[in-house]
């Protein structure tokens, strides 16, 4: 083993009683894993008696890999017990199914399977109402994020989304409702997975399949939640030999359940060794030191200092600039000076704390002819609510664009498909220039539970075509009239979605004609890689845009950091409590730590914020950054306008 460091070595070596790793961005953390369950077979342990448990299932084949090119019998390696929680999960319970009163053949449901049952419960248990009640993926994710969090649907409702409060009677009573229709199909979610996993380690300590696992090792353990830490207890409360790796500041998942105390208090929980990789394979010195200076100023944390014997390199920059339209001038022109310096764009990487950071640099890209992919899922303008809404711009623009027509028609209740075109049909045949109250034939075709909605529509398009109307109005009428209700009923997240759709609407005021704004709109797709596949990108260049929370355990030679102001990052509804602040400087450190070699950190001196561009100062995050570590530039004629605000705000306490 002698591709292993010392403080690795120490770790592989470690045979029985609990042991805690930090493992430090970047020190290698899956290679002694795998060298460790390579020890441990080595040493005599039964293959089928070790477990590794990941949250992926790419993960764990990973390791699996690693590991069987380091033990002398191969066909070893498939007798240890690997897979993601979930994944275990399931193989105890096609076992032991009707101790927790399912049988052998439970059906699992995805996803989309989960939403149908919840909305068969709805369909039995929701009287209609004229209050719109929230869809079944809503409430399937309400359900889903109070148990990952482990407490009641009113507290998860009163804390993340208090705009469906005035149904929490029906909540409630339709979350029985949706365990009692899973158990009459003999049927669990992945939530059910980890809960009866749970029950059935607690009824049922003496079970063959779990009394004969002797070693446990379980990866990215800062992102457990409760259920999940407490399952593994149970599993080691005979052996105790239990091995948990993790790093406790790279610990960013608290919003889905992940429960940062689970790692914090190990040692207090269990005993035994603590051990810390601090030694970096992936940055360079200067971009650690920033790092390290930055974290340093969390209280709750396993205090560690990354080092890199790799040489020093250029200093991290924190560029000024006035907004996001300079931002992204810069940071196009940043990436044209690397490609010209021979760094592929597929090995540079833009990062964010949010989509709408990204919208005028997608825009900019597009412009310049620099092939990007989004990696944070769908792009800022392809979003389902941002398309609904623009679907709107779209028919006043161009009033037989069947495609917008039936997106906004299949808005209503009970339209789908086959009604939306019959209507469509009616309308273009008629020649009309907009849908109206007063038409018969068009009136006729809309089922009776639409007619209300229907009205609303009419006006809100009467209201749009008026003369002068500027695109930004357009956006805002929609979002504040028709399109409001359906936000918060379709979507979990409704309250970031609106923020998002008034940011539409100040991103439009550069657009006086809607031709020009839809165009630019029709034409950010253009230089895109479509879809994300890490199987099959081969040799394809192009740049990556991501949020850091999905940038986790990825790295690139140049990171660009956007947005640093206060409010945005950190996020100001994360600035209490103190644990929510300490989160969002665990999500700076680890976009920081995505970095190799160049990093560039932006900070805009004007942001968007409740609906308004509004002047703020630099992120906290940027400011507590001592001078050493970073080399601060500010873009041409910044500093004039920032003496002018200083002297205003100085003038003005309402400024």
């Amino acid at each position: 083993m002698t591709s292993l460091n010392p403080s690795q070595q120490q770790i592989v070596e470690h045979m029985e009683g609990p042991a805690l790793v930090i493992a430090g961005a970047g020190s290698g953390k899956t290679r002694v894993i795998t060298h460790r369950v390579a020890h441990l077979i080595e040493k005599g342990i039964p293959p089928s008696s070790i477990m590794m448990v990941t949250f992926t299932n790419k993960s764990a084949e990973e390791m699996l890999r690693r590991a069987e090119g380091l033990i002398a019998k191969r066909e070893q390696i498939n007798q240890i017990v690997s897979g993601t929680f979930h994944s275990l999960a399931n193989r105890f319970l096609r076992r032991y199914a009707p101790l927790v009163g399912h049988e052998h053949n439970f059906s699992i449901l995805d996803e989309e399977d989960s939403r149908d049952v919840v909305r068969a419960a709805i369909a039995e248990c929701i009287s209609k109402s004229e209050r719109k009640f929230p869809t079944a993926a809503v409430v399937r994710n309400l359900f889903s994020m109070a148990f990952n969090k482990n407490v009641p649907i009113a507290q998860q409702v009163e804390k993340e989304s208090p705009w469906l409060m005035d149904f929490l009677g029906e909540l409630e009573a339709l979350h029985t409702a949706y365990g009692k229709k899973k158990r009459e199909n003999n049927a669990m979610d992945f939530d059910d997975l980890l809960a009866n996993w749970h029950l059935l380690l607690t009824t049922k300590p003496d079970l063959e399949l779990a009394g004969r696992i002797r070693f446990i090792m379980v990866d990215e353990y800062q992102d457990t939640n409760s259920v999940q830490a407490e399952i593994v207890e149970l599993l080691a409360r005979q052996h105790r030999n239990l091995m948990v790796v993790g790093d406790d500041a790279q610990s960013i998942y608290g919003w889905r359940g992940a429960n940062f105390a689970n790692i914090l208090r190990f040692p207090d929980r269990f005993g035994g060794e603590v051990y810390r990789l601090e030694e970096n394979y992936r940055s360079t010195p200067n971009i650690l030191a920033l790092a390290n200076c930055s974290i340093n100023n969390n209280t709750a944390q396993f205090v560690k200092n990354l080092y890199s014997v790799k040489p020093e390199m250029e200093i991290p920059r924190v560029v000024h600039v006035y907004d996001q339209q300079q931002e992204a001038d810069l940071v196009t022109d940043q990436i044209l000076y690397y490609a010209d310096q021979d760094i592929p764009l597929r090995h540079m990487g833009v990062l964010y704390r949010n989509h709408m950071q990204s919208a005028v640099l997608q825009l900019r890209l597009t412009e310049r002819g620099i092939p990007f992919m989004v990696r944070s899922g769908i792009k800022f303008f392809e979003q389902a609510h941002i398309k609904d809404v623009v679907a709107f711009l779209k028919v006043v623009f161009n009033p037989l664009d069947e495609i917008a027509w039936l997106r906004i028609l299949k808005m209503l209740p009970g339209i789908g498909n086959t009604t939306a075109q019959r209507i469509f049909r009616i309308f273009r045949e008629q020649q009309a220039v907009r849908l109206s109250p007063d038409n018969e034939a068009l009136t006729k075709a809309v089922p009776a539970k639409a007619r209300e909605d229907w009205l609303r529509l009419a006006e809100t398009l009467k209201a749009l075509i008026r003369e002068g109307v500027t695109p930004t109005e357009m956006i805002d009428t929609v979002r504040q009239g028709f399109y409001h209700d359906r936000l918060y009923s379709s979507f979990d997240n409704a309250g970031e979605r609106e923020a998002e759709l008034k940011y539409l609407g100040e991103f439009a005021q550069k657009y006086r004609s809607l031709e020009r704004f839809l165009g630019q709109l029709a034409l950010v797709g253009s230089t895109v890689v479509r879809d994300y596949d890490e199987e099959t990108q081969g040799d394809e260049d192009y740049l990556t845009l991501t949020t850091i929370h999905q940038a986790k355990g990825l790295e690139w030679d140049v990171v660009f950091l956007l947005g640093l102001a206060e409010g945005q990052f950190p996020h100001a509804r994360c600035l209490e409590p103190p644990e929510r602040l300490e989160e969002e400087r665990r999500l700076f450190y680890v976009g920081v730590t995505r970095c190799k070699r160049y990093l560039e950190i932006y900070v805009p001196l004007v942001t968007f914020h409740n609906g308004m561009s509004e002047i703020c100062r630099a992120s906290r995050f940027v400011e507590e950054l001592p001078e050493h570590v970073v080399e601060v530039t500010k873009a041409v004629g910044l500093e004039n306008l920032q003496s002018r605000v200083s002297r205003r705000r100085e003038l003005s306490v309402d400024f």
